[in-house]
């Protein structure tokens, strides 16, 4: 009998393809929102959280066979290195800043301490403004500041972390990310919300790279699908351990959680040694 191809039709190729279309075309559109000198620190990090996932998404459509080489592709791949080249734009950097100055202004005049409510005011508005010199429309992107704009900006942040206000920012920022719980294993793979899983020891996959994982293992002789969720897994009161370890010597520091937000959080922020890795381990509670 002749051999049945594996390879997908046109169809399932297009469909393929036109899918990772539409998540480049979203994560531009997500995008504008870091492009928007006035965004509100809930629009940044919904934001930030947003277009991770969806690189994570077209990574997992790339993979399908002949995605990569698909016509619409290239515009697809122009779509996402834009809206990742303005999640990591400076000028992005200074939006979490201004939403953070902004917080602190708010509880600084709460406690009638107009000092720090000037300061944090005024380190928003100078953020608001270079983000605005930053932006082009329609196209989204950053048309370069000058080095005068530039210097504002190194300027600008080494004032907010004297205040506190860097730092705060980018905890702000992990902890909106955490919000979905823990991160997926996979190194290419960027979706929080993962479970743990049978088989592969210390995992944490989302359900597209369950699917991914059994793909690759059944051809190698294993037995269907041996990767699946833990039953109960994520359990509502369980217990997690994050283990925060030297990845290039000795020591280890482990940090005991009870929600799987927060383990991650914890994994992403806490770093005792220059070089550190993190392992996060979840038992379910002992009844009563």
């Amino acid at each position: 009998m002749p051999a049945l191809s594996t390879l997908p039709t046109a169809a399932e190729l297009d469909r393929q393809a036109h899918r990772l279309y539409a998540v480049a075309r979203r994560a531009r559109t997500i995008a504008y929102i870091l492009a928007n000198p006035q965004a509100t620190g809930d629009g940044v990090a919904y934001a930030s959280a947003r277009i991770p996932r969806a690189m994570s998404a077209a990574h997992r459509l790339l993979a399908f066979p002949g995605v990569a080489d698909h016509e619409e592709t290239p515009y697809a791949l122009s779509f996402l290195k834009a809206a990742v080249g303005q999640l990591n734009a400076p000028s992005t950097r200074l939006l979490r800043i201004a939403a953070t100055a902004r917080q602190a202004a708010a509880r600084a005049d709460d406690a009638d301490d107009d000092l720090r409510v000037v300061v944090f005011h005024e380190i928003e508005e100078r953020c608001r403004f270079l983000v605005d010199a930053a932006a082009v429309e329609p196209v989204l992107g950053r048309r370069g500041w000058t080095d005068r704009e530039r210097q504002a900006s190194d300027a600008l942040q080494e004032q907010a972390a004297r205040w506190g206000l860097t730092e705060a920012a980018e905890r702000a920022a992990a902890r909106a990310r955490c919000a979905a719980g823990i991160r997926c294993s996979e190194p290419t793979c960027l979706a929080y919300g993962a479970v743990k899983v049978t088989y592969l020891v210390d995992s944490w996959l989302c359900a597209d790279c369950i699917k991914a994982a059994n793909t690759r293992l059944n051809p190698e002789g294993h037995a269907p699908d041996p990767v699946r969720p833990v039953p109960g897994g994520t359990p509502e009161s369980g217990r997690y351990t994050v283990t925060l370890y030297n990845a290039i010597g000795k020591g280890a520091r482990s940090v005991k959680c009870s929600t799987p937000q927060r383990a991650q959080f914890i994994a992403e922020t806490v770093r005792p040694f220059n070089n550190t890795g993190y392992t996060i381990h979840v038992s379910a509670p002992t009844p009563n």
